[in-house]
């Protein structure tokens, strides 16, 4: 059953909303996956406890794939929960590039530009019924 949504993105800092007519929709995740490597970007300082945005090398999410990080760390300082593109929300029919990472701190340290932070899993999917492609409403 389809609802009215609000998609929300962040230009420059400024937050833009908009009414979209969405749907769920059902998908079946191949038995194959693809493996790829979190590689910091940049130096960055973290505190135990810190949530912090973290650049790392852009990851290319081919269309109709999940991107879920290992649950396992990679890392001493940190643990990845979350990876994000530039370009801010993507449909998953649409080719993306990961190049942040959000990550939470177990000590204090210093992240260097090269170090693995995590391993990203990428799972191929394929839609089991026809879904509905989000329309703008206004």
């Amino acid at each position: 059953m389809s609802e009215i949504i609000n998609i929300v993105t962040s230009d420059n800092g400024k937050i833009i909303r908009k009414k979209m007519k969405a749907s769920p929709y059902e998908y079946t995740i191949a038995t194959r996956a693809k493996w790829e490597m979190i590689i910091a970007n940049d130096d960055v300082t973290i505190g135990a406890g810190k949530f912090e945005r973290v650049r790392v090398k852009d990851i290319k999410v081919q269309k109709d794939m999940i991107a879920v990080p290992c649950a396992f760390n990679q890392h001493p300082l940190v643990s990845v929960i979350k990876v994000g593109t530039s370009s801010g929300p993507a449909l998953m029919e649409t080719d993306r590039v990961v190049n942040t990472a959000f990550v939470v701190g177990h000590e204090s340290g210093e992240i260097k530009k090269g170090d693995l932070l995590s391993i990203l899993n990428l799972y191929p999917i394929m839609f089991t019924r026809d879904a509905t492609k989000p329309v703008l409403i206004m």
